[in-house]
């Protein structure tokens, strides 16, 4: 479900995370970052862009580029297919984009979803200061909010760190009806305003930390699933664990029940070291409930394993940094190191 856009900009492809009343984990670390200085850059690029001279297009064309700089051209040319070497054919589908009457009213709603986003900054800043606290070395990127013409929730370069805000106008929102192919229920759901900044932080995270599917086997995934929950309870210490999984409450109770079935399922079918893409996908992508396993089970239930793999892990090593654990390229040294055994 991720594509990468280039070489180093990495866009988080329909990764949702559902908000509901789930108990916070007990052990969240909480460090006091309240002296940390961290201030957010926000640009909203879709009211600038909706908003530009439409009778002196290549002017405003101009401005938007020096303005956004990287960003314009990763937006033009990648995110909606707009730009164009030929300038006179961009800015004649620049033109179209902007003047279209259904793209301009998911501008106007954002824009009253939305306001002047001053909710999300707050949060999101707090959760870059322990970002900053846990990766000292790292730089904190800009806040791009956009219109991604219902294609990237979540798009990251190495400064920019892009939130498509069309893609959280609600579960309901009419225009999501009118896609093709249809979005399903599981998606849609989670299409909420309040996803928005556990979004962002998992973009960011996934940005830097995903490892290479191409080369990667079912116990890899798993394990780097469940590091991205992980490194949300350390940024985001305050959301519930199911919000972190991506679970409704129901589904998580489902999976701690069940642990060790299905646990036992994965090594009595010998599934852990394969690499075949399909079983991969049957277990470690998001849907509506997971192949094989009861409906009351989630979609993509092998990052739960993986997120109670990398808890075993870190309680063997308390001294373990964050910035450690995501820096570790071998998943099977977390694996045997974290000598997980679920409870009976």
């Amino acid at each position: 479900m991720k594509k990468h856009l280039s070489s180093n900009v990495c866009a988080l492809c329909i990764i949702y995370i559902i908000m509901f009343n789930s108990s916070c984990t007990q052990n969240t670390p909480r460090p006091d970052v309240s002296a940390f200085s961290t201030e957010l850059k926000v640009e909203r690029f879709e009211s600038d862009l909706f908003g530009m001279d439409t009778l002196h297009p290549a002017e405003s064309i101009a401005k938007l580029r020096a303005q956004y700089g990287d960003f314009f051209d990763l937006y033009m040319f990648q995110i909606t297919s707009l730009g164009s070497p030929d300038s006179s054919l961009m800015q004649q589908r620049v033109l179209s984009f902007v003047t279209d009457t259904n793209f301009r009213n998911v501008a106007s709603d954002i824009n009253k979803t939305f306001g002047d986003f001053s909710q999300q900054k707050e949060e999101l800043t707090q959760a870059f200061k322990y970002y900053k606290y846990y990766f000292p070395d790292k730089s904190i990127p800009a806040i791009v909010t956009l219109l991604s013409a219902f294609s990237y929730p979540i798009v990251c370069d190495s400064f920019h760190l892009g939130i498509g805000l069309d893609m959280y106008l609600g579960k309901d929102y009419r225009y999501y009806y009118t896609l093709e192919p249809p979005l399903p229920n599981y998606l849609r759901i989670q299409m909420e305003k309040e996803n928005v900044v556990s979004d962002a932080m998992k973009g960011w995270a996934m940005s830097d930390y995903q490892i290479d599917e191409s080369s990667a086997r079912v116990i890899d995934m798993m394990i780097s699933e469940g590091r991205i929950v992980t490194f949300l309870e350390y940024v985001l210490p305050d959301e519930e664990d199911a919000k972190r999984l991506g679970f409704t409450p129901s589904q998580l109770e489902w999976c701690e029940k069940n642990e060790k079935l299905v646990w036992s399922f994965f090594v009595d079918n010998k599934l852990l070291f394969s690499a075949d893409p399909n079983i991969m996908s049957k277990y470690t992508n998001d849907g509506p409930t997971t192949s094989a396993f009861p409906k009351e089970s989630p979609g993509n239930i092998g990052k739960y394993i993986g997120w109670k793999i990398v808890s075993s892990y870190l309680k063997k090593h308390p001294k373990l940094e964050l910035k450690q654990l995501m820096e570790e390229k071998d998943m099977m040294k977390i694996y045997q190191e974290s000598g997980y055994k679920p409870a009976k």
